[in-house]
């Protein structure tokens, strides 16, 4: 028993090692139900990964990717349409702190 639990603990402290986990927890990837033309990619700051820096914006455009590559949308691309902070009164269950509009672009098939 002793040595089960040992395990499980090791398992359990891995997981805050892994992208998918940070991505999982600072951004979410969603449809709107107004607009059938684009993607919302909603995400959290911390001091971890702040508003204003440029690394922490890389590392939140690669989640992006991770997200895209994960539900095999996009496949020719995107662009990032706008992006702006979330309203307060807004509804937000996940209390994130930017929304980005993303356009999946579409590439003629000749």
């Amino acid at each position: 028993m002793l040595i089960v639990s040992a395990i499980l603990l090791t398992a359990c402290d891995s997981i805050h090692e892994s992208k998918d986990f940070e991505r999982h927890r600072y951004s979410q990837l969603s449809e709107p139900r107004d607009r059938d033309d684009v993607l919302y990619f909603d995400v959290k700051f911390d001091a971890n990964y702040p508003a204003d820096s440029p690394v922490a914006e890389d590392i939140r455009m690669d989640w992006l990717q991770a997200w895209l590559q994960q539900r095999k949308i996009c496949a020719d691309g995107y662009e990032i349409e706008s992006q702006r902070p979330l309203d307060p009164m807004e509804y937000n269950p996940g209390q994130y702190d930017r929304r980005y509009v993303v356009r999946c672009k579409l590439v003629a098939k000749s």
